[in-house]
């Protein structure tokens, strides 16, 4: 079993008009991270570049952990919710990324 820390983005890329329902949303949905088991890290990440997506990471102590908790009843709750169709009519594409982290440095938690 591979226990190195494992990175997944997640890319939005919003229409004008829906701008601040996709950020608010991913901002809703790291909340929800936070309490889950294996999860170290979220952030949810705001462009400075006009059309640059809006980006959330989170960090996971394995990927184990992560696909257990994509397995889990609380993610299925999120599908079920309807949010994944309204986040795909606020988006013109979404593009997620999965990492295994080689090496990393950190100077102190940021809330």
């Amino acid at each position: 079993m591979d226990t190195k820390p494992y990175l997944v983005t997640e890319n939005y890329y919003p229409k004008d008009e829906h701008f601040d329902e996709v950020l608010n949303m991913l901002k809703e949905t790291s909340e929800m991270i936070k309490e889950q088991d294996g999860a170290l890290m979220s952030m949810s990440l705001k462009p400075e570049q006009r059309n640059g997506p809006i980006t959330g990471i989170s960090l996971w102590t394995s990927r184990d952990k992560f696909t257990n908790f994509m397995k889990s009843e609380h993610a299925e709750k999120i599908m079920k919710s309807g949010l994944s169709a309204k986040v795909k009519s606020w988006t013109t594409d979404i593009k997620a990324k999965f990492h295994t982290v080689e090496q990393a440095w950190h100077v102190e938690s940021h809330d």
